[in-house]
C-alpha cells in the first residue's frame, strides 16, 4: 500500500511543477481575477461568466444558464433577479486564489494587497492565512492592531517560498455567509462545509457533525482517492498533449502564413515587373 502511494506521489510531482493551464481562465485566456466556481466545478473570471451569462440568457423569467464548457444547466435560486447579478452569487474558489498567490510568491512577485487597492507596489513580506492576503511590513503591524484581525495567524512569505507549513496556507477557507469565520466543520448528513456559526444555527439537528480535520483524515490514502489520482495523471498527460498539438499546429500556421505572404510579395513584384515593361514599349 505505502508503494503504491509513493508511486503515486512521484507521478504527480511533475503536475504541480507548473499551474499556469490550471489557473487560466478559458473565456479570458488569462489569470483568474475573482475565480468563481459552477455546479460541474468548472471555474471562471467572476466578470468573464457575468458577460457570458447576460449574453446567453435572453429569454424571460430563466431557469439559468449553461455551464461555457460542458454545457451543464446551472440553476439560479431566485431567476427573477437581473442575470447581470447572478455572478456574484455564485461561490468563490478559494483554491484556486491560493494557488494563484502561491505560484506568485514563489516567483518572488507578490506585492502588498493592502497597498496594491491603494495603486502603490510594496513587496509582501507576510501571508495572512485567514483574510488570505499578503502583506507588507507596514500593513502587517497595522493589521495586528485592529481588533477584528488582531489574532489572525500570520506567516512569512518565506516559508512559503521555501514550502514550510504550506499546506496551511491553503487550509484556511472562509465561510460565504459568516466570511469573518474560517471552514472548520463538515455536515455529512447535508454533505456541507460551514464554520462554528453555521453549525449551531444550520445543523444543530443534524446526527453526523463533524470537524473538517475529521471529515479529511485517511482521504488520500482510500481506494477511491488513490483511483482520482490515476484518472488525474492521465488527464493530464491527455491535456498536455493537447496543448503540445494546439502549439505545433499554431507553429506550423505561422510558418504557412510566412509562406503564403512571401510568395504574394513575389507575385506582387512580377506583376509590377511586367506592368513597367508593357509601359516601355
Amino acid at each position: 500500500m505505502a508503494t503504491s502511494i509513493h508511486l503515486a506521489e512521484e507521478e504527480v510531482k511533475p503536475i504541480n511543477e507548473d499551474f499556469s493551464e490550471l489557473l487560466t481562465c478559458t473565456i479570458c485566456l488569462e489569470t483568474f481575477k475573482q475565480p468563481r466556481y459552477l455546479p460541474c466545478l468548472h471555474t471562471f473570471c467572476e466578470s468573464c461568466i457575468s458577460t457570458y451569462i447576460v449574453s446567453a440568457v435572453k429569454q424571460e423569467n430563466p431557469e439559468g444558464f449553461k455551464c461555457p464548457i460542458c454545457h451543464r444547466l446551472v440553476h439560479i435560486g431566485d431567476s427573477t433577479e437581473n442575470p447581470e447579478t447572478w455572478a456574484k452569487t455564485l461561490p468563490g474558489n478559494h483554491f484556486v486564489v491560493s494557488m494563484i498567490d502561491r505560484k506568485a510568491m514563489k516567483k518572488a512577485e507578490k506585492f502588498c494587497d493592502a497597498c496594491t487597492s491603494k495603486g502603490v507596489s510594496e513587496e509582501a513580506i507576510s501571508w495572512c492565512m485567514v483574510c488570505e492576503e499578503a502583506y507588507c511590513d507596514t500593513c502587517e503591524t497595522n493589521h495586528k492592531t485592529f481588533k477584528v484581525s488582531r489574532n489572525h495567524k500570520i506567516v512569512p512569505i518565506e516559508n512559503i517560498i521555501e514550502d514550510v507549513s504550506c499546506s496551511n496556507v491553503c487550509a484556511f477557507v472562509a465561510c460565504d455567509e459568516h466570511p469573518e469565520k474560517t471552514i472548520e466543520i463538515y455536515c455529512k448528513d447535508h454533505s456541507q462545509s460551514c464554520c462554528t456559526v453555521c453549525a449551531t444555527i444550520h445543523h444543530r439537528k443534524c446526527e453526523h457533525v463533524v470537524t473538517i480535520h475529521e471529515a479529511v483524515s485517511g482521504v488520500k490514502l482510500s481506494t477511491h482517492a488513490q483511483e482520482l489520482t490515476k484518472k488525474l495523471i492521465k488527464r493530464s498527460k491527455t491535456i498536455e498533449d493537447i496543448i503540445k498539438n494546439r502549439n505545433q499546429n499554431t507553429t506550423h500556421f505561422k510558418n504557412e502564413i510566412d509562406i503564403i505572404l512571401v510568395e504574394i510579395a513575389n507575385m506582387r513584384k512580377r506583376l509590377n515587373d511586367k506592368l513597367i515593361y508593357w509601359k516601355m514599349k
